[in-house]
């Protein structure tokens, strides 16, 4: 069946990876859409302790270049970010304004929030929203990415027994 002990290897390996991707799912990134020129805002929503006041936070905002967008240290009612930007801070949220989108501000966001003894990243996606409007699926069938995995795994079961 197997050429070399590698493939047998590659392929139990590709197996193991359909089945964690099953059980895990596909992470908590948050995709935002949006267009050029109009404004969006980017939640980071963050585990907050309500029965105990957090007397340090600092929250910081990066772009899809690493470039510090905005930054937010609540114990000394600091916040300073680049212009065209602006952050929104409530008990377990902190959002980023982007005022008006331009094409560098597609990708990669990060939410980093620090407070004593915890440091947590949040990451989401700023992408293009498409000016086309699609229309729904026709009938005739469900061609979902879990029924296509679940046609891999099979193939792949039978492959290997």
């Amino acid at each position: 069946m197997w050429r070399t002990p590698l493939e047998q290897t590659a392929t139990a390996a590709l197996f193991v990876g359909i089945i964690m991707s099953q059980i895990v799912g596909e992470g908590s990134a948050v995709k935002v859409l949006s267009q050029p020129g109009q404004q969006v805002t980017l939640p980071c929503s963050y585990n907050y302790e309500d029965s105990t006041h957090i007397p340090q936070l600092s929250v910081q905002w990066r772009g899809p270049n690493n470039q510090l967008l905005c930054h937010y240290i609540k114990h000394k009612a600091y916040q300073n970010c680049t212009r065209g930007y602006t952050i929104s801070y409530s008990p377990g949220s902190i959002t980023l304004t982007i005022q008006h989108v331009h094409m560098e501000d597609f990708g990669a966001h990060v939410c980093t929030v620090s407070k004593p003894h915890e440091f947590s990243d949040y990451s989401m996606e700023l992408a293009r929203m498409s000016e086309y409007v699609t229309s729904a699926p026709k009938s005739g069938g469900d061609q979902s990415g879990s029924t296509w995995t679940l046609i891999i795994f099979h193939t792949l079961l039978s492959v290997c027994i």
